[in-house]
């Protein structure tokens, strides 16, 4: 009788926990840059204004709004690609846990050929 390799693929396994830690640092990443993001003053604004110097004029204030809803948008790019990286790292796990496993994806069979009735004649 063939030995059934229930572990699953060691080679695969490790490949797919370190996409789904790149995937957790890239996560983890995007979430430090926007903590840092959100505790620095926006540049171009210079809010609260020091004496003897003018208040930022409405161009220079329409810049940095662009510049941070820029930064917004890269951060939402980045978070939604480091979510894809861990997802895809979690099924190739499960896709190498269950890729040596003769019955992977076959439905349970349970009920045996001596305990169905024989056909009376």
């Amino acid at each position: 009788m063939a030995r059934v390799n229930t572990h699953g693929d060691l080679f695969g396994r490790l490949v797919a926990v370190m996409v789904l830690v790149a995937g957790i640092a890239a996560l983890v990443f995007v979430f430090l840059t926007a903590v840092h993001l959100f505790e620095s003053p926006v540049p171009g604004l210079g809010l609260p204004v020091p004496k003897g110097q003018a208040p930022p004029t409405g161009l220079n204030i329409g810049i940095a709004m662009a510049l941070l809803f820029s930064k917004l948008a890269i951060l939402a790019l980045m978070i939604l690609a480091g979510s894809l990286i861990a997802s895809k790292g979690i099924h190739l796990y499960l896709g190498a846990v269950t890729a040596h496993h003769p019955l992977a994806g076959q439905p349970n069979v349970t009920a045996s050929t001596s305990d169905k009735e024989s056909p009376k004649s």
